[in-house]
C-alpha cells in the first residue's frame, strides 16, 4: 500500500474512517478492513466507538506494528489538564500502549492554541503518540 511520510511517519495513503458506525457493525468493519489489507484505522473520541474499533483491531490478528492508528480529542478537552487524560481513554478502549497520530479534532472557543500544541508535545515526548496534528481548523487560527 502506498504511504505518506512525513517528519518520520510513515501513514499509508488509504484508510478505514469509523464515523458514523458503532457496536457490533463498527467492529466487523474494522476487522474486515484490516482482513482486506487496511493498515490504517482512524477515529475519534467524539465518535463513541474507539472501544469498538478497538475490539475489531484485537479480533482481526494483525500485530501492532503494522497498524497506523489514528484518533482525535474533542474541542471540549482541550484544556492542558485534559488533554493527556483523554488520550489515556482513547488508548484504554483502542487496546494499545500508543497510538501513530493523535490530533485536535476542532478549535474550542478562546482555546489557547500555544498550551493545546505543548500539551500534545509532551504526549509525543513520553511516547503515548507518534505523530500530532490538528485537524478542520481555519488557516486563519492557525496563522
Amino acid at each position: 500500500m502506498d504511504v505518506i511520510t512525513r517528519h518520520g511517519l510513515a501513514m499509508p495513503k488509504l484508510g478505514l474512517g469509523t464515523w458514523p458506525m458503532t457496536g457490533a457493525t463498527c467492529q466487523a468493519a474494522v476487522e474486515s478492513a484490516l482482513a482486506l489489507g487496511y493498515r490504517h484505522v482512524d477515529t475519534a473520541q467524539m465518535y463513541a466507538n474507539e472501544a469498538d474499533v478497538g475490539a475489531g483491531i484485537a479480533a482481526s490478528g494483525v500485530k501492532r506494528g503494522d497498524l497506523h492508528i489514528t484518533t482525535k480529542v474533542w474541542w471540549q478537552n482541550l484544556a492542558p489538564a485534559r488533554i493527556g487524560a483523554a488520550l489515556d481513554d482513547s488508548l484504554r478502549m483502542l487496546r494499545t500502549d500508543y497510538v501513530d497520530l493523535f490530533m485536535v479534532h476542532w478549535p474550542a472557543p478562546g482555546m489557547d492554541l500555544a498550551a493545546v500544541l505543548a500539551s500534545l508535545l509532551a504526549l509525543r515526548a513520553a511516547g503515548r503518540t507518534r505523530s500530532i496534528g490538528l485537524a478542520n481548523f481555519p488557516t486563519a487560527l492557525l496563522a
